[in-house]
């Protein structure tokens, strides 16, 4: 059938998919990145988590493949960590966000990394809130605060530990690139998402130097929050002004 002039239009302003091979990775060393990070067994109640064995050898890339194995993955984690379970993802996804399991999260502020793939992974980044952890998470309403789980964790605590935007926060296009991120993450239909969001911009959000707009951003927000739900608007109203723990 052939396309009328508006299908024509939207399929040219459509975002290209983000495939290994689109961003110049190999796809071999993408799939060897997600078996690593997440092909790993779920610790015992006396077990710790592999990534703090001191004999586990290192996964060898320079810091733009890192960038474009998390730009990968963002935006396929929905259909590429299917096969693994909340604990996996939960433990792959904390060497991602936090410092305290490796050093990933400083790799796409490396000199060598050019601004454009940076951004090119932000962009990306909502894509595992959306496909991966708001579908996961979307079953669970917890206070907040008390997410369980090593995804919970992850879901609640990532702009808590991330250091990766705070480093960068004086670079306008990251500043730009992180609004996005957080006004994707509100519309993402996963209270645990949108706690992760708001919990971001409690931290982060005079960083970003739009205080009016992200004003109106929450209160819009708040909205379209349900009824019931008055611990999530109190929560939204003290994220905008920064009073989050």
């Amino acid at each position: 059938m052939k396309q009328t002039a508006r299908e024509k239009r939207l399929a040219r302003q459509a975002p290209s998919p983000l495939t290994p091979e689109s961003i110049g990775l190999d796809a071999t060393l993408y799939a060897d990145a997600v078996r690593y990070l997440f092909d790993r067994p779920v610790p015992g109640k006396k077990e710790q988590e592999w990534y703090w064995d001191n004999d586990e050898p290192e996964f060898k890339v320079t810091p733009l493949q890192w960038t474009h194995i998390q730009t990968a993955l963002f935006a396929n984690a929905g259909a590429d960590l299917a096969p693994y379970s909340d604990e996996q993802v939960g433990m792959g996804l904390n060497c991602v966000m936090s410092t305290n399991a490796g050093d990933i999260p400083l790799q796409v502020l490396d000199p060598s990394v050019p601004l454009a793939d940076a951004v090119r992974m932000l962009q990306a980044f909502p894509r595992l809130w959306s496909d991966c952890i708001g579908p996961r998470r979307a079953h669970v309403y917890e206070t907040i605060g008390t997410s369980s789980g090593r995804l919970g964790f992850v879901c609640y605590m990532w702009f808590d530990v991330w250091p990766t935007f705070w480093n960068a926060r004086h670079i306008p296009e990251w500043r730009d690139a992180m609004w996005q991120v957080f006004c994707q993450m509100l519309d993402v239909p996963c209270r645990d998402v949108q706690v992760s969001a708001l919990h971001g911009i409690g931290h982060e959000g005079r960083a970003l130097l739009r205080p009016r707009e992200l004003q109106e951003r929450v209160e819009q927000f708040i909205r379209s929050v349900p009824a019931h739900d008055e611990e999530l608007r109190n929560y939204a109203r003290a994220a905008a002004q920064g009073m989050v723990q």
